[in-house]
């Protein structure tokens, strides 16, 4: 709460002293937060390791939980243009993709591109008599 108070003050006023004293006790806090999630993590390994059942219950959520949070998003299977073939590895994937999105021609197809030009000249005439106008 006295955080929150502290960064309105310094909202307010943006003053070098009140962005240090803002700093000061976030920081502060942080490492309150810190401290207290470290124990608690140390106490609870010292009560699995104190208690057959709870290793076991420990080894089982590292075994099947903990892997859930580690397995990256994957790509659906791709088949190819005339549906003969269908990948499942990256490598494979990658060349597919890569085929049909980037062509092997070095040069940009522009023939879309109408031929008009714009033309940019300035009159300095124009430009010369506002100056002398100030």
């Amino acid at each position: 709460m006295k955080s929150r108070w502290l960064w309105v003050v310094w909202k307010s006023q943006s003053t070098l002293k009140t962005w240090n004293d803002y700093l000061k006790y976030n920081n502060h806090k942080n490492k309150i937060i810190k401290e207290i999630k470290r124990s608690h993590f140390r106490s609870q390994m010292h009560e699995l390791s104190n208690e057959l059942k709870s290793i076991w219950r420990f080894a089982k959520w590292v075994r099947i939980e903990s892997q859930l949070f580690k397995k990256l998003s994957q790509f659906s299977s791709l088949k190819s243009n005339d549906f003969d073939h269908i990948t499942d590895s990256f490598k494979e994937k990658t060349k597919m993709l890569q085929k049909k999105f980037f062509s092997s021609s070095s040069q940009a197809d522009i023939s879309d591109i109408s031929r008009s030009f714009i033309s940019l000249t300035v009159s300095f005439n124009s430009v010369l008599s506002q100056d002398e106008m100030r």
